[in-house]
């Protein structure tokens, strides 16, 4: 009898810890078409502001707390390096032939949203072409009604 109630004891705690971690685990929703179509020009205006060196609209973009990581490379850039090299682009006389993306799956979590994404960038730089395919995990918040980058992670898909 003693025994029984330990187990029912030890099930009741379980299921007190468990059951909620599994709630807070499932409430990411699918963004409505409207944030689906938000979320994704914002998206779009950073890769373009940042090939094109659009410092002021990065700075609106860009989250002062912004992280990435490249393919490649060992270093995290934060926000200052990401626009440093937004502009170091520029004076090599980079830019951005296409970008398009072929694949975008949206995970919604209340005012932060990840985006999951594969695609195409073909890029010129000093009369040289390169086109890379890459998979991109994006993450946006929504701060003061808008929603800012605050992270990215981008790989060769390899």
């Amino acid at each position: 009898m003693k025994h029984s109630r330990v187990l029912i004891t030890i099930l009741l705690v379980t299921l007190v810890l468990v059951v909620p971690s599994f709630s807070f685990a499932q409430t990411g929703t699918t963004p409505t078409s409207a944030e689906r179509t938000e979320l994704l020009k914002v998206r779009q205006q950073v890769w373009e502001s940042y090939f094109s060196n659009d410092q002021a609209k990065l700075h609106e973009l860009i989250g002062e707390d912004f992280l990435t990581i490249n393919p490649g490379e060992e270093h995290w850039q934060n926000r200052d390096e990401f626009l440093a090299g937004a502009e170091a682009f520029a004076t090599h006389g980079g830019k951005l032939v296409s970008l398009s993306f072929s694949r975008t799956e949206i995970q919604r979590f209340e005012d932060v949203a990840v985006l999951y994404s594969q695609l195409q960038i073909t890029m010129e730089s000093q009369g040289k072409r390169e086109s890379l395919s890459c998979r991109s995990t994006e993450i946006f918040q929504k701060r003061k009604g808008k929603w800012v980058n605050t992270g990215a992670h981008v790989d060769s898909g390899r």
